[in-house]
């Protein structure tokens, strides 16, 4: 009896969810989307030993400390200097003035340099790669602290009470030379070349974009006659 009805249940499971021999294989079906590849380096490039320092402090702190804030300094870090542009004490007064970021440390990974043209600043804690010799002067007048990130680390593992900041990438003097210059509506800067040789002027820009024999012609827009 105890045969049978072993063999009953055997049978009704066989039947329900098939033999394990005969059994077919069922796969994932995956929405294919487009791979995201992650660009971020993983190891620093730089030979700096001050710069290795932070970064493995902040490594240990991404581990063990785990806050968004970490995780963007180690990636600022060990990015290159194109991607690490100056911040001008006109731009930290235009941020911590506001009312929701008094109190608060302004940290940018970064050099901080000065901006002549502001008049006026406010006392504030500020953590930077590097500090110029005026815009130090200019933040500890005010009252302010200039602060490194070894020093960061101690006063706020996860960044909590920061605001944290950046320069902007377009900022730099070669892109004013990106474009075709001499192109209708195009405001791109002409390759001038050694400022002391010959190309001095604008004997220059009569080249690229504006004869055949350079490049290209720029065709013009004038209606037909």
């Amino acid at each position: 009896y105890q045969r049978s009805v072993h063999g009953d249940l055997r049978d009704a499971f066989r039947r329900l969810h098939g033999n394990r021999h005969n059994r077919q294989k069922m796969g994932i079906d995956k929405v294919k989307l487009p791979q995201r590849k992650n660009n971020h380096k993983k190891y620093p490039t730089t030979t700096n030993p001050y710069r290795r320092v932070l970064i493995r402090i902040y490594r240990f702190l991404n581990r063990r400390a785990i806050s968004p804030f970490n995780r963007a300094v180690l990636r600022r870090l060990m990015m290159s200097h194109t991607y690490q542009p100056t911040v001008s004490t006109s731009k930290l007064y235009k941020y911590m003035n506001k009312e929701c970021n008094q109190n608060k440390i302004a940290v940018a990974v970064a050099p901080i340099t000065n901006d002549p043209r502001l008049h006026e600043f406010v006392k504030m804690k500020v953590c930077g790669l590097r500090f110029t010799k005026m815009a130090r002067r200019r933040i500890e007048a005010a009252g302010g602290q200039c602060l490194t990130f070894d020093q960061l680390a101690l006063l706020s593992p996860k960044g909590t009470n920061t605001v944290l900041l950046r320069g902007c990438y377009s900022h730099r003097k070669v892109y004013k030379q990106f474009g075709a210059p001499g192109v209708p509506g195009s405001h791109s800067k002409p390759k001038l070349g050694n400022r002391r040789s010959i190309n001095r002027g604008h004997g220059a820009e009569k080249a690229r974009g504006r004869r055949k024999s350079h490049q290209y012609k720029v065709k013009s827009h004038a209606p037909p006659k």
